[in-house]
């Protein structure tokens, strides 16, 4: 993914965006270096959330802010929660091997989908804000670029063509010009390193 970004980044002439993996919880951030902390769906999958979220407030300049996105629970109600509520049971009536909303991943997904534990993650901070959205997410550009993306979480697994098939007819209401987009509900969270 690094090595696609950076390529992306020098053609599309970019100069001032560098790449970095580390771990949040323990990288070694300049203190103070920066002025804002984006994401836009990952946090939910650190091990420690304020051990990671402290360490993003140390890296920020004091007023510096974090602002992120991340589920909602899950709901019945909801476009995003029935297609994959479908795939998932699809792929386990197809004794396929493994699925894209295993429970690991569901677990990690709703990591932060309480605004409680939300906020107490988010110790380091002052002026947190949560706020409730109902937004369009994107899986793929087509229903076999969203299949092949969701069964990327889980690179070994062994899902037969007829399978993929049926999970490709399951996405296919929700494509259109811009990709496969399905309605989701995220909390945009806001907040600000102390001054």
């Amino acid at each position: 993914m690094l090595a696609r970004a950076r390529a992306r980044t020098a053609a599309e002439g970019v100069p001032n965006l560098s790449y970095e993996r580390g771990d949040a919880q323990t990288h070694p951030f300049p203190a103070g270096g920066y002025d804002v902390a984006i994401s836009r769906g990952g946090v939910m999958f650190f091990a420690d959330h304020t051990a990671a979220f402290g360490n993003i407030a140390r890296a920020l300049r004091p007023g510096g802010r974090l602002v992120f996105a991340c589920p909602q629970p899950a709901s019945p109600d909801i476009e995003e929660s029935r297609a994959l509520g479908t795939l998932a049971s699809l792929l386990g009536a197809q004794g396929a091997t493994a699925s894209p909303e295993s429970a690991d991943a569901r677990a990690a997904m709703a990591s932060l989908s309480d605004p409680r534990t939300i906020r107490a993650a988010l110790a380091a901070y002052t002026d947190v804000d949560v706020t409730a959205l109902t937004i369009k997410t994107y899986w793929g550009k087509d229903p076999a670029d969203a299949v092949g993306f969701l069964l990327s979480r889980t690179p070994d697994a062994a899902v037969p063509r007829v399978t993929r098939k049926a999970m490709e007819d399951v996405l296919s209401p929700y494509a259109g010009g811009r990709g496969v987009r399905m309605k989701a509900r995220v909390w945009l969270v806001t907040a600000a390193r102390p001054s």
